[in-house]
């Protein structure tokens, strides 16, 4: 369903030559934080402060992207550590519509009722996209139902969320945006099915709080 706008301000669209690629996460005012999956060559400008992508709204900013660090250990076959720093060639100025995310340092308890974000599909597998920010409530569930949904998927890197019934899922285009849990970052849509919002089949997010100390390495180095 639709956010209430810029109730997400953390949230940053990533172009690929103006076009939307992938979601992001605002993580500091100069950082974006992203899934390793979604490097190309063309990323060139991050927009933040969005509701709806394709009109000019009052206080959004885009910024060029100054350099992309995916994480060194990232492997393309299994999508172990999806993850992925941006560093943005200037600041932004925070305010009401743009704001940065805590990182988590902890789990999050399986249960917890987290929202997931995006301009992704919001039909599938015909695949259309929605011109505003949609957000969907989903559960937290444990390694070992995760690895009961996919077996030999999962790694120690990796959390599920949606619900068992299937239908609250992050789809295709969501790819690099948030799982926020008591307004804290604890995922980054990963992967899922071709199909989104399946029955015992929740999405895959990296499991941020394993990176806390990688990402503030990253800022600090850089």
């Amino acid at each position: 369903m639709d956010c209430v706008p810029h109730s997400q301000p953390w949230q940053a669209a990533i172009l690929d030559m103006y076009k939307l690629y992938c979601g992001g996460v605002l993580v500091d005012r100069q950082w974006v934080v992203t899934a390793a999956h979604c490097t190309t060559p063309g990323i060139t400008t991050i927009r933040l402060g969005k509701h709806n992508l394709y009109t000019r709204e009052a206080g959004e900013m885009q910024r060029m992207v100054q350099k992309l660090v995916p994480h060194p250990g990232y492997d393309p076959t299994t999508k172990d550590n999806d993850i992925m720093m941006i560093k943005l060639l200037t600041p932004v100025t925070l305010s009401s519509r743009i704001q940065a995310i805590p990182v988590a340092s902890c789990l999050p308890d399986p249960g917890t009722t987290c929202t997931t974000s995006g301009w992704g599909a919001v039909t599938s597998p015909e695949v259309s996209y929605p011109d505003v920010l949609q957000c969907v409530n989903v559960t937290i569930f444990s390694t070992a139902q995760c690895r009961q949904f996919y077996p030999g998927s999962i790694t120690d890197n990796m959390l599920c969320a949606g619900s068992v019934q299937g239908g609250r899922d992050s789809c295709q285009g969501d790819s690099g945006g948030p799982l926020v849990c008591n307004r804290t970052l604890q995922g980054i849509v990963s992967w899922g099915m071709e199909r989104c919002g399946q029955p015992k089949r929740p999405g895959v997010y990296t499991k941020v709080c394993r990176y806390y100390q990688w990402i503030q390495n990253i800022m600090k180095e850089n």
